[in-house]
């Protein structure tokens, strides 16, 4: 694992609400090797899960994100799927729905960018349209194979 600043950007569309807009810069950790990445990070307040690990796991295909800590959960992003996963808080658990549209990722060795398009429902009940983008940035001065940039 090394050092990196992962900046991700979270949109959620209602049809009864305005556009929320989340943005979270931090440090975290990333890997990647043949053809997959992963990273974790902490969140904070400003997402409302501080107290919550975020790691994704991305492969060829397939995106899962794994919360724990305050909050809890493992979401599985398929292209042109739908999945079902329980999210749990401190409040209690819920059941949510996943249909994911579209993945976009141009991870390589040194980071680059995923960009995931999906819809979400609560409950059975209210859906919204969502989207993840993160990118990934080595950190300056990082040491890779050796030798420093």
């Amino acid at each position: 694992m090394k050092k990196v600043i992962i900046t991700v950007k979270g949109i959620q569309v209602s049809a009864d609400a305005p556009a929320e807009n989340t943005e979270l810069t931090t440090e975290g950790e990333y890997r990647f090797a043949d053809g997959c990445g992963s990273f974790t990070y902490e969140e904070t307040a400003l997402t409302g899960m501080e107290g919550t690990t975020t790691r994704f796991d991305v492969t060829p295909g397939e995106v899962v994100i794994s919360r724990s800590g305050t909050v809890s959960s493992r979401m599985v992003f398929v292209e042109g799927k739908k999945n079902v996963f329980l999210y749990h808080t401190p409040w209690g658990a819920m059941t949510m729905g996943i249909d994911t549209h579209k993945i976009k990722n141009t991870l390589k060795a040194h980071g680059g960018v995923l960009d995931i398009r999906y819809s979400l429902t609560f409950d059975h009940a209210m859906t919204t349209k969502n989207r993840f983008i993160v990118k990934i940035k080595e950190q300056a001065g990082e040491q890779i194979n050796g030798k420093f940039d």
